[in-house]
């Protein structure tokens, strides 16, 4: 069985710390996600290899719940993360690196096969992989990007101090 994968990026002027708090903490950039989910940390959870969270899904997605893991984190520059859900082990790794007066975000979303949840949807999971329909739906060329730009048009502030434990 093989994999999907896709990666979008994203230019970007303005603070470094502000920008990266927006894109990589999960605590604020479900503030902006187009689809809404619940964001619970795991004990002491901070931007650093080995801490987790759930992701909890609405009832459009039948309450599932997504546990993510960051593999690995330079602040300001580079975060990857993986995670479990319904038969589908995704792999994040967010990118900043300076770009003439400002700065290039990458996302890049790498999903293979794995064995977790019910086992009827881990099997529609497997075939929307293998088919790489799953990939055509969770890509969503780019709009998040334009979804971080408006949020840090709107709370640039307020970004820096929840991400700093202010807010």
């Amino acid at each position: 069985m093989g994999y999907s994968s896709f990666s979008n990026s994203g230019y970007f002027e303005g603070d470094p710390e502000i920008i990266w708090a927006a894109f990589a903490d999960p605590s604020i950039s479900n503030d902006y996600a187009e689809h809404k989910t619940t964001f619970v940390p795991g004990t002491g959870f901070v931007l650093a290899a080995g801490s987790a969270w759930d992701e909890q899904h609405g009832e459009e997605c039948e309450f599932d719940v997504v546990s993510w893991t960051i593999t690995k984190h330079v602040p300001g520059s580079v975060m990857e993360f993986r995670g479990k859900q319904r038969g589908i082990r995704p792999r994040v790794r967010l990118g900043m690196e300076p770009d003439g007066s400002g700065y290039r975000l990458t996302e890049s979303i790498l999903m293979s096969p794995a064995i977790a949840g019910k086992i009827g949807a881990s099997v529609l999971s497997w075939l929307l992989l293998a088919t790489g329909v799953l990939a055509k739906f969770g890509d969503d060329k780019g709009q998040s990007f334009d979804l971080l730009r408006e949020y840090l048009d709107v709370h640039p502030n307020a970004t820096l101090s929840k991400a700093l434990g202010e807010g």
